[in-house]
């Protein structure tokens, strides 16, 4: 496994980079946007505290979506990468077993999921914002939710058909499953009241949907790259 991971590693490397370098970016920019969200408005009176917080969570929206897709998508171009190189039947003819190949993809999922959180973790945590603990896990929550969603629909898809058919597709399905956790986070947040509530979504959102999604997906992945003949 040590060496499956490696190989991922060396692979996608460079296209981490990348994306890791658009969340940063985004990072810096709620930062520097939720860092006046207190200023006074144009007629002199000061927002009040529910109102910090909303634009506090839709400045982090975009991050939260794009920190999303992200990792389900480093799994296309890891399938991309085999593929191109036709490295999946040689490391399957010295005896390596299908469960192994896909295990390593989702566990270099899961540490791009990990890393890319980081930089989000930072935006919240220095927000001028009242967030209070509830958000905190609300937010949290819904961001790894969204990691699953994206990364459930491009593990099965490549695995079924292949990344060079499923790019299109994976790309189309991550970005609309992603959106779902942020449609239920929304929900408290524009509805009076239900602000106290957000932790609740966030962890319906993670237990409920993203990890008894990528579960599901998992699985029926599994199945389906037993099935192919490489």
């Amino acid at each position: 496994m040590k060496g499956l991971l490696l190989k991922e590693f060396y692979n996608l490397r460079m296209v981490f980079v990348v994306y890791l370098l658009v969340v940063v970016f985004i990072s810096f920019i709620a930062f520097t946007d939720g860092s006046v969200i207190s200023e006074p408005g144009s007629d002199g009176s000061l927002p009040t505290n529910e109102e910090m917080i909303r634009n506090g969570i839709y400045l982090l929206m975009p991050l939260m979506f794009i920190g999303g897709f992200y990792p389900g998508n480093m799994l296309v171009s890891s399938y991309s990468f085999d593929e191109k190189s036709h490295w999946t039947p040689f490391i399957l003819s010295v005896g390596v077993k299908k469960s192994k190949v896909l295990l390593s993809k989702v566990l270099i999922h899961f540490f791009a999921t990990l890393i890319l959180l980081i930089p989000f973790l930072i935006s919240l945590f220095i927000m001028d914002a009242p967030f209070d603990s509830n958000i905190y896990i609300g937010l949290i929550l819904t961001f790894l939710a969204s990691c699953l969603f994206s990364g459930s629909i491009s593990l099965f898809m490549c695995s079924a058909i292949g990344s060079s058919k499923a790019l299109v597709l994976s790309s189309i399905f991550s970005f609309l499953t992603t959106l779902i956790p942020m449609g239920l986070i929304l929900i408290p947040t524009t509805m009076e009241g239900m602000l106290s509530s957000l932790w609740i979504f966030g962890i319906i959102n993670f237990f409920v949907f993203g990890i008894g999604v990528y579960i599901l997906f998992f699985f029926l992945a599994l199945l389906m790259f037993k099935k192919r003949d490489f």
